[in-house]
Parts: structure tokens; C-alpha cells; sequence
């Protein structure tokens, strides 16, 4: 097995937003960071609503995203230099969800 790559050796290319202004740079991952808010859960569930669709219970990339990002190119090793995880398969749980609530059956009488 591979040894885990330490992610403080890491380098990146910066690529600016306006490209006629500036040119691409190489960064250590040290210099690199986001402020404060910046990430939050509701940016996630909006970049999840833009970019993912539910199909037969599974959450995929949604085609349009797919095309712009060129993600068909792309395989498991160029995002991340590790091996891919192995996932332990896990049996279903036999349990049929939540036992219905009893009714109480006493009586009032008047």
C-alpha cells in the first residue's frame, strides 16, 4: 500500500478570475485559505440544488455540471493522490422502522 501523501507538501495553481489582469501563480498550501462565513451550510445545499439531482434514491452530478467542468475526463486520482477508500459493504438493518404509537384505551365515564 501507498504511503499517505502529508498535505502540507502540496502545491497549487491559482488561477485568477480575470485573466487578462493577472496570470496564474504556484502556492503552497499553507499560503492558501478562505475567511470566516465564507463556507457555510446554506452555500452547500445551493451548490448541491445547482449541481446534483436524485436518481433511484442516489445523488448524482447533474449532466449540465458534468459537460462544464469536464469531469467525464477526469478519474478518482486527479482530485485526490491516495488510493481510493474501500468501503465495507454493511447488510441492511432488519428493523421496519418505528413501532406505531399504543392508543390509550381508558374510558371516561360520566
Amino acid at each position: 500500500k501507498k504511503a499517505i501523501i502529508d498535505p502540507s507538501l502540496f502545491k497549487y495553481k491559482v488561477q485568477p478570475i480575470k485573466k487578462e489582469l493577472y496570470e496564474a501563480v504556484i502556492v503552497k498550501a499553507s499560503q492558501l485559505s478562505r475567511r470566516k462565513h465564507l463556507f457555510s451550510r446554506d452555500r452547500l445545499k445551493l451548490f448541491l440544488k445547482q449541481h446534483c439531482e436524485p436518481h433511484d434514491g442516489v445523488i448524482k452530478t447533474k449532466a449540465t455540471s458534468i459537460a462544464k467542468y469536464n469531469l467525464a475526463e477526469q478519474n478518482f486520482s486527479y482530485f485526490f493522490p491516495d488510493d481510493p477508500p474501500t468501503f465495507i459493504f454493511s447488510p441492511a438493518s432488519r428493523r421496519r422502522g418505528r413501532p406505531p404509537k399504543r392508543s390509550s384505551t381508558s374510558l371516561v365515564s360520566n
